[in-house]
């Protein structure tokens, strides 16, 4: 049997989690967008691809982040984010098997970000770039098992919203990176 989704021998697990929720769309018209790959390794506790960002670059220095970047003029955010994968790591789209899209995001400095949910290979070859200073690839038994803070924010509206924090080796992995990861790691997904 094969998954018409991924083209894997078996059903992907991600993608019946993808097909069983309703994604949450934003419409923030005034925001810049992007788009970011959260690639999953096709192993049996498969490990996320995340970057930490250079200290050279203008913002957002030495975070945590999944690959990606802003849409180029009439680029799809699927486009966007394997564009951005191969330019800051080196990842091939053509070994990327994309799965879709999860909950829009958003960061208080005015980007409107679609996750794009992804499988690639466990060896897949990855460069470090001058945009990042490391690849960091936690397996998910490794974040699930941290003690996560959540923390509170007050966004100029007047709205709060949840902050998660997770401590992983050295790394703090917060913002909308963790906003993102949260979802992931809090499905029953590959759990034993």
């Amino acid at each position: 049997m094969t998954d018409a989704t991924t083209g894997d021998a078996y059903p992907d697990p991600w993608s019946a989690w993808l097909a069983a929720r309703e994604r949450q769309a934003l419409d923030l018209p005034h925001y810049r967008r992007a788009a970011v790959l959260v690639a999953l390794t096709r192993e049996a506790d498969p490990r996320v691809l995340l970057t930490v960002r250079s200290s050279d670059l203008p913002t957002h220095r030495g975070q945590i982040a999944f690959p990606g970047g802003r849409l180029e003029e009439g680029e799809s955010v699927v486009r966007a984010a394997l564009r951005e994968a191969d330019e800051e790591v080196g990842l091939d789209p053509a070994s990327v098997t994309v799965l879709g899209e999860l909950d829009d995001a958003f960061t208080p400095v005015g980007f409107h970000v679609t996750p794009v949910l992804a499988r690639i290979p466990a060896d897949a070859p990855l460069t470090v770039t001058g945009e990042v200073a490391q690849i960091i690839m936690p397996s998910l038994t490794e974040l699930r098992a941290l003690r996560v803070r959540e923390e509170w924010r007050a966004l100029p509206d007047g709205t709060r919203h949840p902050l998660y924090r997770y401590p992983w080796r050295g790394h703090d992995i917060w913002g909308m990176t963790a906003r993102i990861l949260h979802d992931i790691i809090q499905s029953d997904v590959g759990r034993r």
